[in-house]
């Protein structure tokens, strides 16, 4: 059976290698000239397979205010005429009450933790360096109430399968001495000890290699999508630059750009871009050996290979690649307060992606109104952690087969409304 997958980033690239080691005959298609070009490129580098508390949560809602007219604020909406973004942004006030955020929170942590059970898998099987590191994630808090609020969290996700330490400032400073010259003030941590971390970019251009020359995966790139061609409840092609392209079975994996194809056949999905920033500066000795969370400024750390990633913010700006100095300096200023002694004298590499991010917080994985069009997208700040997991689901609901784990709340069936 020959599979078409559109998207050549983690999505589709996990997708491409479950899928070929099945047995599909895959092709993947992308706009880029390599994989994992655009939103896996320059991440956080966190598998924070233990963050279950989605975006959407009572907690933000006291926040939102002050969030809104700071420009600095770790969540920026960029005021527009976008009935899309009007339309995800209700949908995001709905979520945020108790009952949905638990629900989306237990969706969120069953997927991860699966997902770190197939991420070994892959590991087990295939050759990969990728500066990956398994010494957990440690959460920080700035505030009282923040690291109560932490600790909730984690009494909560226990009940279903989580594992978290939670720790005295003395325990953090101790794990991770580089934060006892911090400026910032600490009041505790929680430590996911289950947790890892990795170059994204360098884990799915090796795997693209491998799904290429071990399972015959072809990857064809400088492709531009022009139109999804359909016949009644079937695809029967992709227009693209480089000509028609045709498969039994097609999978969208374009990240936020899936909503914009989707809607073209038909399919309303409330996928919208958060767009998030990173900035890399080559690490020296006071740089953290453990990948950390600031939970007060909503900012990630970690440590790969040689270099230092620091990666935060989110701004809703529509479909706008640029890189907001704006956005970047927030994410220094906290950067030096927390470690001052790492070298912030040499030129700072800096990055932007566009996240593509559900109001509710989960993917959307699985098939569609078209009886051959699979969906493994929007995962918003969690592709990297749930990119193993989702395609192994994937693939078993294209062989027809019963995945390890429940699906409820990962598909598209539960945007009844938003379906045309």
């Amino acid at each position: 059976m020959k599979i078409l997958i559109l998207g050549s980033g983690l999505l589709g690239v996990t997708t491409a290698y479950e899928l070929s080691k099945r047995g599909f005959e895959v092709t993947v298609i992308d706009r880029q000239g390599l994989p994992a070009a655009e939103t896996s490129f320059a991440n956080g580098g966190q598998l924070s397979y233990s963050h279950a508390e989605p975006w959407a949560s009572p907690s933000l809602l006291p926040k939102l205010p002050k969030w809104l007219i700071h420009p600095d604020s770790p969540l920026v909406f960029r005021p527009r005429a976008d009935k899309e973004m009007i339309k995800w942004g209700l949908a995001f006030l709905r979520n945020c009450t108790n009952f949905r955020a638990t629900t989306n929170t237990v969706n969120l942590l069953r997927l991860g933790l699966y997902s770190r059970k197939c991420m070994h898998a892959i590991m087990n099987s295939e050759k990969l360096d990728f500066d990956y590191s398994n010494k957990g994630i440690l959460h920080i808090y700035g505030t009282q109430a923040e690291l109560e609020h932490g600790k909730r969290q984690v009494e909560f996700q226990a009940k279903f399968g989580g594992d978290e330490k939670i720790l005295s400032r003395d325990q953090v400073l101790a794990l991770e001495p580089a934060l006892a010259h911090s400026s910032q003030t600490i009041f505790g941590g929680i430590h996911a000890h289950h947790d890892e971390s990795g170059d994204a970019n360098s884990f799915c251009a090796q795997l693209a290699k491998i799904a290429t020359e071990k399972y015959g995966v072809k990857f064809e790139y400088g492709v531009s999508i022009n139109d999804i061609k359909t016949e009644g409840k079937q695809i029967v092609g992709i227009s693209t630059d480089k000509g028609e392209m045709k498969a039994d079975g097609y999978v969208m994996a374009l990240g936020s750009y899936s909503s914009v194809y989707l809607k073209k056949i038909g399919i309303r999905v409330p996928i919208y871009p958060m767009k998030g920033y990173s900035i890399t500066i080559m690490a020296n000795e006071f740089c953290p050996n453990l990948s950390l969370t600031d939970g007060t400024h909503k900012i990630v750390y970690s440590l790969l290979g040689n270099r230092l990633r620091v990666a935060g913010t989110a701004e809703f700006a529509g479909y706008d690649h640029s890189i907001n100095e704006e956005r970047i300096t927030p994410i220094v200023r906290a950067a030096k307060a927390l470690l001052p002694k790492a070298d912030w004298t040499q030129e700072i590499s800096k990055w932007a992606c566009l996240r593509p991010s559900t109001p509710d917080g989960p993917p959307i994985i699985g098939g569609t109104p078209y009886r051959n069009l699979f969906l493994n997208t929007g995962h918003g700040t969690l592709g990297w952690t749930q990119a193993a997991g989702s395609s192994t689901l994937l693939a078993d609901i294209m062989e027809n087969k019963n995945p390890a784990i429940l699906l409820h709340g990962l598909t598209l069936g539960r945007y009844k409304r938003w379906l045309t």
